[in-house]
């Protein structure tokens, strides 16, 4: 049953984030002369079949993660398909009254992924905002009381947002080194230059945010040296910070040796590509990490 929550929880972290962050990605990467080459129609083709895909794993793993965690509370799997326990999990619990609107907002965010383009884009990414912010109103940000946990709560929406614009990103800019690989044309390198340019400064942004937030995390769940090393909450919180780090790093050896280089150096286009999808790899890690985490009590609440 955990494990089952696990996936449905990874899942969900995935699916958010890609719609989130490569629907804002659109807004800050992609100037007005990229529709000049043709680059605004293929890559609204593309995205649109993503944030649909997307979107119907998060309705779908959000209802399913709805039937475990009923089974879970109720300490029996045949209460998964009990209406009764599942209705009084949903409309009795603090967690349910989240996860009824969780679930409403992934409803209504696939209904708009299948409706007219007409502002498609700015209803797309409001959405999987509220979408993505939610998780941080349930879990361990919400076990505090008054003041103290509606900042917590705060914080881990920050640092949520900061994360899906990030590595929901990523997926895009990937998508926009390939299309420049097809084209080998100045004005389409140009164009992905400035993407990554683009792309870079809010990366920047975001790590730091990512990063400060998630000390604030670290210091309310966890409270020191010792508990970060000797507890399995620590310890994988530990490779979290790790696996982040690995992400930075690979970030920055983009940023620093191959993005400059892409208009001039073909090979250098081969290289910054392969290196995203290695940095999409290891935010798979981090998601897959996050997602056990979240079903281990922190030593802070569990008396360590």
């Amino acid at each position: 049953m955990e494990y089952a929550l696990y996936i449905c929880r990874f899942v969900q972290f995935a699916a958010a984030m890609a719609v989130f962050g490569g629907t804002a990605f659109r807004f800050y990467a992609l100037e007005d002369k990229a529709a000049a080459l043709g680059l605004i129609d293929a890559f609204d083709g593309w995205l649109r079949r993503v944030v649909l895909v997307a979107a119907i794993l998060a309705l779908v793993s959000a209802l399913v993660l709805l039937l475990f965690q009923s089974a879970m509370m109720a300490g029996s799997p045949a209460a998964a398909f009990d209406p009764a326990t599942v209705g009084a999990v949903l409309f009795e619990t603090r967690f349910g009254r989240i996860w009824s609107w969780h679930l409403l907002i992934a409803l209504i965010l696939v209904l708009t992924c299948l409706g007219p383009p007409s502002r498609r884009h700015t209803a797309i990414l409001v959405l999987s905002l509220l979408l993505l912010a939610s998780f941080a109103w349930i879990g361990h940000a919400a076990m505090g009381e008054g003041a103290a946990r509606i900042a917590h709560e705060f914080n881990q929406t920050a640092h949520l947002l900061a994360a899906g614009l990030w590595l929901g990103g990523l997926l895009p800019l990937g998508w926009c080194l390939r299309w420049a690989g097809t084209k080998q044309d100045d004005p389409g390198l140009t164009v992905i230059r400035d993407a990554i340019r683009h792309f870079s400064q809010m990366g920047y942004v975001a790590v730091a945010v990512i990063a400060l937030s998630g000390a604030i995390n670290s210091l309310l769940l966890v409270g020191g040296f010792s508990a970060l090393i000797h507890t399995p909450y620590g310890q994988l919180l530990a490779l979290k910070v790790l696996l982040f780090l690995a992400m930075a790093a690979v970030a920055l050896v983009n940023r620093l040796q191959f993005a400059p280089r892409v208009s001039s150096d073909p090979a250098a286009l081969g290289a910054l590509c392969r290196n995203v999808g290695l940095e999409q790899g290891l935010g798979l890690c981090v998601l897959a990490v996050v997602s056990v985490l979240g079903s281990l009590p922190p030593p802070t609440h569990s008396g360590h």
